[in-house]
């Protein structure tokens, strides 16, 4: 099938992409996009890790955002978070994400994976459906571990659970900590 199902009911195709997909899956990807990422919550003492994004080469290696996109975003707080790099499994990726991106001990232990959908109209692509499969993953924080702030982050700041939602966001992650905040009751 070619990349284009916004008129046609969107329920009768698979996320099979590739170009000897069957008829029911895609040949390209979807016009509106699709994306996985992984959002690592990680609380300490109730409070969880939200940060403000500082203009630095280094998170296109660490997610690849480029510049335009940090700038575009860096006045609002995120969600630790990464697109999955091709081949890479989700748990290694909250790996990646509290190794590399927060520099957190490597010894700590990361919860069970929790999964989320949202399919949307996005702003930057009027007219086209887009989904986003997002992986959650929570990490407890020794209550005694200082947390440093890395050169790509203009802030850190440890958020009670309690008053998450009424923080200012950027890239909709607002969105992202509802969601996971409800998964996170249902159990």
């Amino acid at each position: 099938m070619d990349c284009s199902f916004e008129n046609e009911n969107h329920n009768e195709y698979f996320l099979w992409l590739a170009p000897f997909a069957p008829p029911k899956g895609f040949t390209s990807v979807p016009a509106g996009g699709i994306c996985l990422c992984v959002f690592l919550f990680a609380n300490q003492k109730g409070k969880i890790i939200l940060g403000k994004y500082q203009k630095h080469s280094a998170w296109e290696k660490h997610t690849g955002m480029d510049m335009r996109r940090i700038e575009n975003n860096q006045y609002g707080l995120t969600i630790p978070a990464s697109h999955l790099k091709f081949g890479e499994d989700p748990l290694e990726a909250a790996r990646r994400i509290g190794e590399e991106i927060l520099l957190l001990p490597k010894e700590l232990t990361y919860s069970h994976l929790s999964v989320q959908t949202f399919f949307y109209e996005p702003v930057i692509a009027p007219g086209k459906m887009h989904f986003d499969v997002l992986l959650f993953y929570d990490v407890l924080l020794p209550e005694d571990l200082k947390i440093l702030v890395p050169p790509w982050y203009a802030s850190l700041e440890l958020i009670d659970e309690e008053i998450l939602l009424n923080q200012k966001f950027a890239r909709q992650h607002e969105d992202v900590v509802s969601a996971w905040m409800k998964k996170k009751f249902e159990c």
